[in-house]
């Protein structure tokens, strides 16, 4: 089963995790490292891999053009309904059915890990920013996603191969499986490298002996 089947199988379960208020480490984790690293930028913001929407909606109430693009056709509509309602194309990040140039910014919130082929829609985000944009995303730290899940801040698997996890979380009386993949920062810096990126900021956060979210900044030269 593909990252993008294993989400929509539990896209339902999703829509009541994420929109649950305060419920997980969006709130004051991953929101507050993007919008550290977060550009002023005119014209079109997209959200690659928006979920349900909730971050397409904060960028929306910041005032930013949005497009969300997201792979589960279940999450698509969830995005596209709202409230408020969030512009969705149902798309692969690898194969996005925007013109050259067209973004100023890209955001993609903890969804490259849940996306088939990352270094493709890296590839792609390169191609739809115009120059001078940028693509920030945050992800699990790769120190953290090499940690077992029974021995939080204790790195206990290869962290130099790829591999595929599962995550369980029952919280509140709702539960949510996370499938995503564990790749090393090596990855990540590969892809944007290779898609002409350079990074210009980078905020790692945790409170335990390794750090839980990475958040990156990588802009395209004008």
């Amino acid at each position: 089963m593909s990252l993008a089947d294993a989400w929509e199988r539990n896209a339902m379960d999703w829509i009541a995790w994420a929109r649950a208020p305060d419920h997980d480490g969006f709130w004051d984790g991953t929101w507050p490292a993007l919008l550290e690293i977060l550009p002023d930028s005119a014209g079109l913001t997209v959200d690659l891999g928006c979920g349900e929407g909730r971050a397409g909606r904060l960028l929306l109430a910041a005032g930013r053009q949005v497009l969300g693009i997201e792979r589960s056709p279940t999450l698509a509509r969830a995005a596209a309904i709202g409230p408020p309602a969030l512009p969705v194309a149902q798309a692969d990040a690898a194969r996005l059915p925007l013109a050259d140039g067209c973004a100023g910014l890209v955001v993609a919130s903890m969804s490259l890990l849940d996306i088939d082929d990352f270094a493709g829609a890296i590839a792609e985000t390169a191609r739809i920013l115009r120059p001078g944009g940028a693509l920030c995303f945050a992800i699990v730290h790769p120190f953290d996603s090499a940690c077992d899940s029974g021995a939080p801040g204790v790195v206990s698997q290869p962290y130099l191969a790829s591999r595929r996890y599962e995550d369980r979380f029952e919280r509140g009386g709702l539960g949510i499986t996370l499938v995503s993949m564990h790749r090393p920062l090596s990855a990540y810096t590969t892809a944007l490298f290779r898609a002409g990126l350079v990074i210009t900021d980078l905020h790692e956060r945790g409170e335990r002996e390794v750090p839980w979210l990475l958040a990156v900044r990588a802009e395209k030269p004008s």
